[in-house]
């Protein structure tokens, strides 16, 4: 018998102990629609070369060559492609994407990470200003929550990303979404005592789950990895045909399907540097304006479906 090594000893491993001990079957979720969706647009800095201490994704989407490993610490010297991409994103692209949303009449949030808010002059007030909520997103794109972490460290982590985006922006961010959806099995609790009341990274439902046990009260907001521009673009390689296809066939599913189980929650997490890029603006010129016209979806920003406590 040929052996797999599912997660060889280098691997980076962001989930390695996700909880899944919650029933098989909830109640009702109370909405007033058939269908709430979220817009969440990333805004996420490459660093090219990580510092000391800072773990790195295993490969990271975008640069020639669509998504492809990385040297650990960062590659030897600068990805132009793949840097300049991103940098695009938390301008133009960005932008584009603001006033796509602002022209349909749709609330979105944007998610900053420490280092965007650092070292891109204006973003943090431009996002403050034009962003019906900002969303804490870690470090930087390729500065990741890593399992080999200790809780000091991922604590740190935490908190000095929250800090960050909470100074530059002057806005009280609540939300979290790691970079990779990075997580070890403590990065609930960490975020729930951060004063965080809900995060992105698991897609574990069709609608809100409040969690129990040590991270008590903290909303897990579904954003899933199937309808992410990033990863249908760039990690499997689609066409944006395909994607539009995708968003629409998707719209329209769960729309049945809440007939028959109830209310149904939709979040779609787009990237300036991947949507926001000239050439896939009409994908979410059309979608949005789809959703604002339809009469059984509201578009709300992810905190306003998280339970009062």
């Amino acid at each position: 018998m040929t052996h797999i090594a599912i997660n060889p000893s280098d691997a980076t491993v962001f989930a390695p102990t996700l909880p899944s001990g919650y029933d098989t079957h909830r109640e009702p979720w109370d909405a007033p629609a058939p269908l709430t969706v979220s817009v969440l647009l990333h805004a996420p800095y490459y660093l090219d070369v990580n510092l000391e201490g800072q773990y790195r994704a295993a490969s990271m989407p975008g640069g020639v060559g669509g998504s492809y490993p990385e040297p650990k610490g960062g590659p030897e010297r600068g990805q132009v492609a793949k840097v300049s991409q991103y940098e695009f994103g938390l301008t133009n692209g960005l932008d584009r994407l603001l006033r796509t949303a602002d022209r349909h009449g749709v609330p979105v949030a944007v998610a900053l990470d420490a280092y965007g808010c650092r070292e891109v002059p204006g973003l943090a007030r431009r996002v403050a200003r034009a962003a019906g909520e900002v969303v804490v997103r870690g470090e930087a794109a390729t500065s990741v929550i890593d399992a080999q972490m200790s809780e000091a460290e991922e604590r740190d982590y935490v908190e000095r990303s929250v800090d960050a985006v909470r100074a530059a922006t002057g806005v009280e961010a609540t939300g979290w979404f790691g970079p990779e959806r990075g997580c070890t099995d403590r990065t609930t609790q960490v975020l729930r005592e951060s004063g965080i009341t809900w995060f992105g990274d698991w897609s574990v439902d069709e609608r809100p789950v409040v969690l129990d046990g040590p991270a008590a009260g903290l909303c897990a907001v579904p954003f899933s990895l199937d309808t992410e521009d990033s990863f249908q673009l760039y990690v499997r390689g689609g066409t944006f045909q395909d994607y539009e296809q995708l968003l629409n066939d998707t719209v329209d599913q769960l729309l049945a399907d809440a007939a028959v189980v109830g209310p149904r929650f939709l979040g779609l997490s787009w990237a300036g540097w991947v949507l926001g890029q000239a050439c896939y603006a009409d994908v979410a010129e059309r979608l949005l304006a789809r959703l604002a016209a339809e009469p059984d979806v509201r578009v709300v920003l992810p905190s306003q479906v998280v339970p009062a406590a």
